[in-house]
Order: structure tokens, then sequence, then C-alpha cells
């Protein structure tokens, strides 16, 4: 470094580099800014949303070229003093002794150090609650400057978390109303058992060939009209809905435990804001807030292999096998499950789109099935398809899927093989 400059005159100070780079720090209250020049030239600007200041023109700086308009650092009192005593028609000795004698009686007044209901203040007058008393300008700003960084990084850390906090109360109380509007749903719906009953209790009624018909329900307060297939008999669509009447009432259960899930965890989130807001000490909010970092970093849906190069994805339960197809595939990824029993979804990631043998495959369905209830079988049927031809339907319960274009592989479950 070269050399550092004051400008006694002036909110700026200059750091002088031996290759031609000039800091200029322009200490304009919010409208400060650091300068950097190179031989004189401007370079850039920080904060760089700041109006800039191009052309380093204090270097031939004399009091006497200054008004009062000039002097950014006076206050309004220091300004109508100076205004007064005819400031900017004096000569350059006058001037200076006009501002040595305000600085000499700013450097000499006694300041208060104030606490107000979200920040400190530095003040002439002591305020309701005061917190020190300086009568030395530089110890003033000193202890100020110590509380005002301490108070606007707590608050600062604290007001974050709470961001993160009531951005996950929202997205919860979402997810409540979702589960509410499922409920709804569920509920207003005429039941796949209670077509199957009015089907059985009109097979006399219904011709084979018939792709809807219109029954009175039981209670005789509605029409219900029902829909078949035409290929079908009446019996064997009345079979069709008590299966679908099964998997209904599944839903209906799964429903109902997710709706209680979500109103504990908006409670329980509700509850941890309002504690939270009573926290003041900043080490145990920053304690909080990077354990909770932390815990969000750590799980994910999968356990992951490595098989002849390809990274094989491998859900952990039923609700990670929707977060790992709904966040952690793509659409050129290939889907393995056991075919009709429960397990996991397996994925073979592939976004360079490369081809997959068919022993890779084999392979991977062997995990697939160790990974499924089908694991003590002998050999067991697993089907494949390219992850675009896998959906999820509207209110399925967790891990139930609708498969297109779906291959069958017959393998011998195993955990693992050596990559």
């Amino acid at each position: 470094m070269r050399d550092v400059r004051i400008y006694s005159y002036d909110r700026v100070f200059t750091m002088s580099l031996e290759n031609g780079d000039v800091l200029a720090f322009y200490l304009f209250g919010k409208f400060g800014q650091i300068t950097h020049y190179k031989f004189g030239e401007w370079q850039e600007s920080f904060p760089i949303k700041n109006t800039k200041i191009e052309n380093l023109a204090i270097d031939d700086f004399t009091i006497e070229d200054k008004s009062i308009a000039d002097l950014r650092f006076l206050s309004p009192e220091q300004k109508s003093q100076l205004s007064i005593l005819e400031f900017d028609t004096q000569n350059n000795s006058k001037k200076e002794e006009f501002l040595t004698k305000i600085k000499d009686n700013a450097m000499s007044e006694m300041l208060y150090l104030n606490k107000l209901p979200n920040k400190y203040v530095l003040e002439n007058r002591s305020g309701e609650e005061h917190i020190a008393t300086y009568s030395n300008a530089l110890e003033a700003v000193d202890g100020f400057s110590r509380l005002y960084i301490s108070h606007q990084v707590f608050f600062q850390t604290k007001n974050s978390h709470l961001g993160q906090l009531r951005k996950e109360l929202t997205a919860l109380k979402k997810k409540l109303k979702s589960a509410e509007k499922r409920i709804t749903e569920l509920n207003r719906a005429s039941g796949y058992k209670e077509k199957a009953d009015l089907l059985m209790a009109n097979l006399w009624n219904i011709e084979k060939g018939e792709e809807s018909v219109t029954l009175t329900s039981f209670a005789g307060d509605k029409e219900v009209e029902i829909k078949l297939k035409n290929t079908l008999s009446p019996q064997a669509n009345a079979e069709k809905y008590y299966k679908k009447g099964k998997n209904e009432s599944k839903q209906r259960v799964f429903a109902l435990k997710h709706l209680e899930d979500m109103k504990t965890a908006f409670d329980d989130k509700e509850a941890e804001i309002e504690e939270f807001e009573q926290v003041n000490d900043l080490k145990l909010i920053r304690r909080t807030a990077n354990t909770k970092t932390a815990q969000k970093e750590i799980r994910l849906p999968y356990k992951m292999v490595i098989v002849d190069g390809f990274e094989i994805r491998i859900g952990k339960g039923a609700k990670d096998n929707d977060e790992l197809l709904r966040v952690h595939t793509t659409k050129t990824d290939t889907w393995l499950h056991a075919k009709d029993v429960s397990g996991s979804h397996v994925i073979i990631r592939n976004p360079s789109n490369k081809l997959i043998l068919l022993q890779t495959l084999e392979k991977v369905a062997s995990i697939a099935a160790f990974h499924s209830k089908a694991k003590s079988e002998g050999l067991a049927a697993v089907i494949y398809t390219d992850r675009k031809y896998i959906r999820k339907p509207k209110g399925a319960t967790p891990g139930l899927v609708r498969v297109d274009k779906e291959k069958v592989l017959l393998v011998e479950p195993k955990h693992s093989f050596d990559s």
C-alpha cells in the first residue's frame, strides 16, 4: 500500500496501492459506497445499485470550492449556523475557522446511547432506556457500533429463521387444506361398494353390453349413474366395483390418517414458532437454525448402489417411493418394481439415455425383488419400464402408481451385485 489519505472537510478517505489502484470510501450514510479507480479512471462501485461516482476529483480538493450544500456530513442545525455566518461567501481561511469550531463543539458534546424497541440510537439527549453516556465522540461511535452490529446480527439471524418457519407453516396450511378437500371428495362421491351392491341387487334388470345404467339408491333419495364395461357381464362389472371399493376403503383410511398428521404437524409448527419468538439468546438461535438446516440436508428418500457403472436408487418406504419418483428421477431413467407385491421402487439413473444391457436389467431386477415381499421366493417377477410411463393417480395411497408399457423379467432375488 502506498498511502491512506483522509479528507478533513468531507466524509471521504482513500487507500492508494503501488499498482495504481485506488479505493475511495465515500461515507454518505445510506448513499455510501466504495469505488475502485485505476490511474484515476473509474472501474467499479459497491454496492452496485448506488449511483456511481465516476471521477476521482478529490486530489485537487480545497475548502474554498465547498458550499454548505456540498457538506453532507453536517446536521441541519450546523448548516443553519453556517448559513447565518454566510459561509458560502467567505474565503478559505474563514471557512476553515467555522468548520473547525463546529468540529470542536461536536467532539466535546455529550452523547447518549439509547435503546429503542427495535434498535439502538446515538443521540445528544438521554432517552427513556438509556444505556451509556459519552463525553468523547470516538468512544461514543465505537460503543454504538458494537451494540448496533450485534443487535443487527441478532435480529437478522432470528428473522431469517422465523421466515423459514413461517414458510414451512404456510406449506403445511396448504397440505392441511388439500387433505380436508380430499376427505370431502371421498365423502361426497358415491362409493364403489354402494355401486357394486346396487348392480347385484338389479342384475335381473341389466343387459350385457350396456355402457352405463342409472339406478335408485337404497335410501331412495337419489339416482346413481354407474358406468359399465360393455364386454363384461353385469355380475363381472359388480365384482370390478367391489375390487375398487376395497381400494377406496384403503384410500379413506389413509386420507383420514393423513389429515390427522397434517393437523398435528400444523399445530406443532405453530407452537415451534411461538416458542422461537421468545428466544433472545443469539447462540441458542444459531444452534437451533443450524440443527434444523443439518436435519434437512441429511435425509434422502432412497438408498444407493452402483451396478455396472449405473447409479441405482432404492426407495426406503411408501412415502419415500413417491418422493423418489417426484424429485429424484428423470424421464430417461428406468423404473423397476416386483410384480403384484408391495416393495421398493427402484430406479436406474440414466440422464444421458445410454443403452442398458439385459444383464444389467436382470441384476437390478434381482435387487428390486429382494426389496419386496417376494424376497423369499426362488424366482420373482419384476416389471420395468421407462420412468416417463409411470404416473401417480390423484389421491392414490403412498407408493401406488399406474404403469404403462411394462415388461417382465423373472429373476432370483439378490441383495446386491459387485459393480
